[in-house]
């Protein structure tokens, strides 16, 4: 996607994130104006507006986004540390999405996760669930996959909280940026939908009735079972490459 020349093309023109992007406040304060900046960067690279591999200049962003370069300088930053943009230089683009990388937080969020509902079921009648239960209430089929995603990564994120480690579940939460973008991707199917659900309330149910190991091997085959979809599901869409960011090995 190149950037528009010149600086009286409106907002209205060609450019997909402008199109896609609200204003920014003017009335906003410094750390305002960078919090709001760096939600829609954020979001504009999770749902594929702004594709992996594609360069990010100041000047664009500056436009589309509503703010002064100071705001972008510290969105783009921040969003490097989470992994969703990278830095060469004095350049920045969106980070490519890794097969590789994916396999491995998948298998870092087996460990964290394992971890997590063993200690919640320790002592269930302790373990703070009503974060859990109220992701369970918000389960929607119909839901889109920006609400689906939300409310999963809410209750796995609830179930990590319960588990009274707060390492745990802060290193959890630092995951999901880096997993999320390449969720946009994959193609559920009405039945996969619906396996999760379940699969999501046994986890619950395991958990509440203090059957720790038991609800550590649901968590570790539901996260392989979901990373076998989403790998396969990336590997067979069209124009893959350009979904990657890079060639496939």
């Amino acid at each position: 996607m190149k950037d528009i020349p010149g600086t009286q093309r409106s907002r209205s023109s060609a450019d997909p994130i402008a199109r896609t992007a609200p204003q920014v406040g003017a009335a906003d304060r410094s750390a305002g104006r960078t919090e709001r900046a760096t939600l829609e960067l954020r979001r504009l690279i999770l749902s594929l507006v702004l594709r992996p591999g594609e360069t990010l200049t100041e000047r664009r962003l500056e436009r589309v986004l509503g703010v002064s370069r100071s705001p972008v300088r510290q969105a783009l930053a921040h969003l490097a540390q989470e992994g969703l943009v990278r830095r060469q230089g004095r350049s920045f683009s969106v980070a490519p999405i890794d097969l590789a990388e994916l396999d491995e937080l998948f298998a870092f969020r087996e460990l964290l996760e394992t971890a997590a509902v063993r200690g919640a079921a320790r002592d269930p009648s302790r373990a703070d669930l009503a974060e859990v239960d109220a992701a369970l209430l918000d389960l929607d089929s119909d839901a889109s996959p920006e609400e689906r995603l939300d409310v999963t990564a809410r209750l796995h994120l609830g179930l990590a909280r319960a588990g009274g480690n707060r390492f745990v579940a802060e290193a959890l939460a630092a995951l999901f940026p880096r997993v999320t973008r390449a969720r946009f991707l994959e193609l559920t199917s009405p039945s996969t939908i619906e396996r999760a659900d379940e699969e999501h309330r046994r986890i619950v149910a395991l958990v509440k009735e203090g059957r720790g190991e038991d609800a550590a091997r649901a968590v570790a085959d539901h996260l392989r079972q979901t990373r076998d979809n989403l790998l396969s599901s990336l590997e067979r869409q069209a124009g893959v490459r350009g979904i990657l960011g890079e060639p496939l090995a």
